[in-house]
């Protein structure tokens, strides 16, 4: 697995803003592995029918979350995905959640309230072979003689 530090960091510091963050990217972004590398998360993977149907009562399931963090894996997979993050970022403050999806039309038409001012917004960037393999350092005689 790759280490995203810096994803990781922004994910912790939109927590401390807001206990929705909504984790967003391109298809095969690294969304679900990078939520999955975060610590003491509780994961449910919404394309799954059993877990669909565990968060069908939102209350009820944000009951038994108290004072967790979890991650809600392609969260437009819910008949209402909305509702459940209104919910929680109206009545379980102590539950933070990460809830993702794809960046497709077709996920967001599932929303029926854009959640403003109850959510942070994160968009997660491809991992770039740079950030994965650091160049080694240039010297400065090689540095001008590339430029």
């Amino acid at each position: 697995m790759i280490e995203r530090p810096y994803w990781i960091n922004k994910i912790e510091r939109a927590w401390s803003q807001k206990n929705i963050v909504w984790l967003n990217g391109v298809r095969r972004v690294g969304k679900t592995s990078l939520c999955q590398s975060l610590e003491n998360v509780e994961y449910f993977d919404c394309e799954l029918p059993s877990v669909r149907h565990r968060l069908e009562d939102p209350e009820y399931f944000l009951s038994l979350m108290t004072s967790r963090r979890i991650i809600l894996d392609e969260i437009q997979r819910l008949q209402n995905p909305s509702e459940l993050l209104k919910i929680a970022a109206d009545h379980y403050k102590n539950v933070s959640i990460i809830a993702t999806g794809s960046s497709t039309l077709g996920a967001s038409k599932k929303f029926k309230d854009t959640l403003t001012g109850r959510k942070v917004n994160i968009h997660l960037t491809p991992v770039l072979k740079r950030t994965v393999f650091p160049a080694p350092p240039m010297s400065a005689e090689r540095l001008l003689k590339t430029t």
